[in-house]
């Protein structure tokens, strides 16, 4: 029951009515009995400051932070944990009495997806995009032991930025065109899209087919509305081995909801409600 002290919670971001984040945390909080409440909002980015002000006013626990806000919220904190140091990018803020620290929990998420199997670590890995998403998926990469990779994004200078801030960290980085990407991606051991191709309501899209994948690779789309999007589709069908977003979203929201709360995560729970909400979604929308 919402009283006088229910701490809040919220994903900040645009647009927002694709997520699901809403669902998957009031289901933990429920579970476990926390007397907290997890809302959306839509912030476009000429608003972003009035909103994390407010957030901060209201005394607001933590907020998520997804496109296209990544990056441009970093300016606006007072301090930035390690792993947004080292992501470049920042999804999940955490008010301590005031003080707004972010962290990004999204490099621990995709790399829990990714664990529990053989990775090609000396085969070269293809990132596509280049925002905060790729920041993150690009950090993985280098924290599961890939020292080559590529970066293919539609404008090719913001794919460069990107190459330019991970080869310090140790990997050999280049950027490189949308077109050249789906050339290359038969020589990757591992493709993460990391942009919002696919993504509900242009489920049609796909950044590559299936010629251009090959048996064997390991393929993550961070898009995870709809769960199989059209490139898992076309991964599928040329022998990949798939990971959903899904998988992302929970493990990056538990990590964030332990950060707000102290408590550990019911993970599981948070897996069941994010997967009853996308069902929903997709029936709602077929009507």
């Amino acid at each position: 029951m919402i009283n006088a002290l229910t701490r809040l919670c919220c994903l900040i971001g645009h647009p927002i009515g694709h997520s699901v984040s809403p669902q998957m945390h009031n289901a933990a909080f429920r579970a476990l009995g926390l007397n907290y409440v997890y809302v959306a909002f839509d912030v476009p980015p000429e608003k972003l400051d009035e909103a994390v002000s407010g957030l901060r006013a209201l005394g607001a626990a933590g907020f998520n932070v997804t496109i296209p806000h990544k990056v441009a919220v970093m300016k606006l904190l007072d301090e930035l944990d390690h792993s947004a140091e080292r992501a470049g990018a920042v999804n999940t803020v955490v008010n301590d009495r005031g003080l707004l620290r972010g962290y990004n929990t999204d490099v621990y998420g995709i790399r829990r997806a990714l664990g529990g199997r053989e990775l090609p670590i000396n085969k070269p890995a293809l990132v596509i995009g280049a925002g905060g998403a790729a920041r993150a998926a690009v950090a993985a990469l280098m924290d599961l032991g890939f020292r080559r990779i590529l970066i293919a994004n539609r404008t090719l200078e913001r794919g460069m930025a990107l190459a330019d801030w991970a080869r310090p960290l140790g990997v050999s980085a280049d950027a490189i065109s949308l077109e050249e990407g789906r050339c290359k991606a038969v020589e990757c051991g591992i493709i993460i899209n990391a942009t919002s191709i696919g993504m509900h309501p242009d489920t049609g899209a796909t950044p590559l087919t299936s010629e251009e994948m090959r048996r064997g690779t390991i393929v993550l789309d961070l898009v995870y509305n709809p769960p199989k999007t059209r490139l898992l589709e076309e991964a599928e069908r040329a022998g990949a081995i798939i990971v959903s977003g899904v998988d992302v979203l929970v493990y990056q929201g538990a990590e964030a909801f332990r950060l707000w709360t102290g408590v550990d995560p019911p993970i599981e729970v948070m897996r069941r409600a994010a997967i009853e909400a996308l069902e929903g979604y997709v029936e709602d929308e077929g009507r």
